[in-house]
C-alpha cells in the first residue's frame, strides 16, 4: 500500500469529521447571523446552504474512504 492511499483515506475522514462538525454547529452559527443581520428572506436559504455544504463534505469523505476500499 503506497503512502498516496493512506493520505488519501485520512483526508477522506478528516472530511467526514468535518461535514459532521459543520452539522452540528448550523444551529448556532443560523442564531448567531440572524442576531447580526435581518434575515427575514434569506433565512431559510442560508440554513440550506449550510446542511448542502455539510452534505458535501460527508458525501465526499464517504467517496474517498470507499475508493480505498474498493468492493468486489
Amino acid at each position: 500500500m503506497d503512502n498516496n492511499n493512506k493520505v488519501q483515506l485520512i483526508w477522506g475522514c478528516a472530511l467526514v469529521l468535518m461535514g459532521v462538525a459543520v452539522f452540528f454547529r448550523v444551529p448556532a452559527v443560523i442564531e448567531e447571523i440572524s442576531e447580526t443581520f435581518d434575515l427575514n428572506s434569506g433565512f431559510y436559504f442560508f440554513r440550506f446552504s449550510f446542511y448542502l455544504i455539510a452534505a458535501i463534505l460527508i458525501g465526499g469523505g464517504v467517496k474517498k474512504i470507499q475508493n480505498y476500499w474498493p468492493f468486489k
